[in-house]
């Protein structure tokens, strides 16, 4: 008697286990995606993986990738040597393919600094000081040396004003925000402060900012032909000489 009830025990324990085994293994999704980098070339062999989890891929020669999870809030990291690390949630309800918007890879320019995101690679805007100088009624501050020029086709312009993006990137601290922009006069003048009234003879430029990682952020930039000072910090009555990025947006009429 005894035997006979061990055994119908030992029966549906093992139901119970393979019932188990099923349902979990049947409740996975399949996450689907596609890598591209900053120009819109296919990334091969990033390391995909659900944070907290043993679930792992690497994109194909197309950038292509599919990655089995449990349901729930998932954290999906990307890696890959010369890239900015990215981490996105992910809502996962479904057990089905779930197809997730590209991703946008960017990988590390040779240097830090800002850089215009061309069509093919990076233009690295020139590294430049700024100095002020005061009188008995206000403070006037200047930028130093030449501006790095953009050149665009003409048919870029829209109501003479062209979009641009710039990658900001940080080689050694993790800081890619506290840059401020602003427009430069012809004579390289940044703007300047009457003492008596505080009023500010300084055009400041506002530009859209998403950060990408720790050390990589983009600025999103709507700008008219001219001189502009990405300037690291603000004026202020007590600036005297500070650090940016000059650049020209050169106009493309003759």
């Amino acid at each position: 008697m005894n035997l006979k009830k061990n055994i119908t025990i030992s029966l549906l324990l093992i139901f119970s286990l393979t019932s188990f085994c099923s349902t979990a293994f049947s409740r996975q999704g399949t996450l689907v995606g596609q890598i591209v980098d900053g120009f819109d070339k296919v990334v091969k062999d990033v390391e995909v993986k659900i944070k907290g989890t043993k679930f792992a891929a690497k994109s194909d020669e197309n950038g292509k990738f599919r990655i089995k999870s449990n349901p729930g809030k998932l954290e999906i990291t990307f890696r890959k040597k010369g890239y900015a690390k990215q981490t996105i949630p992910v809502n996962m309800f479904d057990t089905s393919d779930i197809h997730l918007p590209q991703l946008a890879f960017w990988k590390y320019p040779e240097s830090g600094g800002v850089f215009l995101v061309r069509v093919n690679d990076y233009k690295k805007i020139e590294y430049s000081s700024f100095y002020s100088e005061r009188d008995d009624s206000s403070i006037s501050f200047y930028v130093k040396g030449e501006s790095t020029k953009i050149e665009c086709p003409k048919e870029a312009f829209e109501q003479g004003k062209i979009w641009l993006m710039m990658l900001d990137y940080s080689k050694d601290e993790p800081i890619v925000v506290g840059k401020n922009l602003y427009r430069v006069t012809d004579t390289n003048l940044l703007g300047n402060i009457a003492f008596e009234s505080g009023d500010w003879a300084v055009e400041k430029v506002d530009d859209k900012y998403s950060e990408v990682s720790n050390r990589v952020g983009i600025r999103y930039l709507t700008l008219e032909p001219g001189k502009y000072y990405y300037c690291i910090g603000q004026l202020t009555l007590r600036s005297k000489i500070g650090f940016g990025y000059y650049f020209e947006i050169v106009d493309p009429t003759p």
